[in-house]
């Protein structure tokens, strides 16, 4: 009976050792997006593109101010990041925070969604919710579409 119950032991302590485990795909894609909010925050356009895709699309759901469904806008990359790289004083600094709610992977590709909240400086400006889909290339995770919602009230 002693050897059952230090097999049983034994057989939960490992199931618990790999519950614990980082899985390093999902480590991998939270640096990837992590790095956009870093680098948005450093005003560091290199260091943001460096983990998006060419040809990366990006698009923004705005609700009209009569609060009637919203509108889809788009924007390619380049003025986005020249945007980002616009040296700004301590109270303009872009200040993004992400909450990685959820990350799904098939293969090579991934998805991540997630609240967050934007502040200028210290200064709220709008909450959402931002979406991501990633592509696994030879050098890591890239983003190739990023959408997210923007909104100011109904925030967390």
């Amino acid at each position: 009976m002693n050897k059952l119950l230090l097999l049983f032991l034994f057989c939960m302590g490992i199931n618990v050792a790999n519950a614990q485990s980082p899985d390093p795909e999902i480590e991998a894609i939270k640096k990837t997006v992590n790095t956009v909010f870093e680098g948005m925050k450093k005003c560091d356009s290199t260091m943001v593109k460096s983990v998006f895709a060419p040809g990366a699309l990006l698009q923004t759901i705005r609700n009209a101010k009569d609060g009637s469904s919203g509108t889809v806008t788009g924007d390619r990359l380049e003025p986005w990041l020249k945007a980002i790289a616009q040296p700004k004083s301590a109270d303009q600094v872009w200040d993004e925070k992400m909450n990685l709610d959820q990350i799904l992977i098939d293969g090579n590709m991934a998805q991540v969604w997630g609240s967050y909240t934007f502040h200028i400086g210290s200064k709220f400006s709008h909450c959402g919710t931002d979406n991501m889909t990633l592509v696994k290339y030879p050098d890591g995770w890239k983003i190739v579409y990023l959408i997210d919602t923007s909104r100011r009230d109904k925030c967390q």
